[in-house]
């Protein structure tokens, strides 16, 4: 019973991950209106009133949502490096920088959050202020793409000493994390470019991270739920067995 409680307790912490995605899509994506974000080339006046009429109180509502979809994503991190550490065993260097990795992002985009809403706080400020506000958070949250990038990389690293039969993480998804890490690396365009695909509103600055992060949580936590299901069924059977 003690040990079913623990994988419980585990597969809640994997489901934290789901968790955070669907909110990200809700509120930051959706109500927030980030989808399709004001451009960096967008203009002074034309950024105030993206953030103070447009979508003043979707941004507040929305990354509202998203800061507390970061402290979800916390036991979510950990989760990661718990199951990890079942593979690489003692000493669980890359198991452990998954998981610190993911609580560095979590916090990444509680102070991303806090930058959003500042800038949409008081209409009565300064363009230049409030431009100012926006590029920082979009600096801070995509330049912070070597944080996931490690979290793969270290994840992969993990997934390949699994040399059972039937590993935890299918090869191919692995290998496409190491390649999902690498093409992370358009996220550090938005400090040199204002406009096109590495301006923080671009499609290889923005738009393909955020979906290989979106890709890569899920579709890691729903391999790490099968295998708890896969867990618990053995130690049904032993248990069985033994009666």
């Amino acid at each position: 019973m003690q040990e079913r409680e623990r994988l419980g307790s585990q597969k809640l912490g994997l489901y934290c991950n789901f968790i955070f995605v669907a909110l990200t899509a809700v509120g930051w994506l959706g109500i927030a209106h980030f989808y399709l974000p004001a451009p960096a080339d967008l203009g002074l006046e034309e950024t105030k009133v993206w953030f103070t009429e447009t979508h003043r109180w979707g941004v507040l509502i929305g990354c509202t949502i998203f800061y507390i979809a970061a402290g979800v994503l916390t036991p979510g991190s950990l989760a990661f490096g718990v199951m990890l550490s079942k593979i690489e065993g003692r000493r669980p260097l890359w198991s452990m920088t998954t998981a610190v990795c993911g609580v560095f992002i979590s916090l990444i985009i509680f102070f991303n959050c806090c930058a959003w809403i500042v800038a949409a706080y008081r209409p009565e400020n300064g363009a230049d202020v409030i431009q100012s506000w926006y590029d920082w958070a979009w600096f801070a949250f995509l330049l912070g793409w070597i944080y996931l990038a490690i979290e793969m990389i270290a994840t992969g690293a993990v997934e390949l000493m699994d040399d059972r039969p039937r590993p935890m993480i299918p090869r191919w998804f692995t290998w496409a994390t190491f390649f999902g890490a690498l093409a992370l690396l358009g996220a550090a365009g938005p400090a040199f470019f204002k406009s096109g695909p590495f301006a923080y509103h671009g499609l290889l600055a923005f738009y393909l991270p955020v979906v290989i992060w979106g890709t890569y949580l899920v579709m890691t936590s729903w391999f790490m739920v099968k295998e708890l299901d896969r867990e618990a069924a053995e130690k049904s059977e032993a248990a069985a067995l033994v009666s």
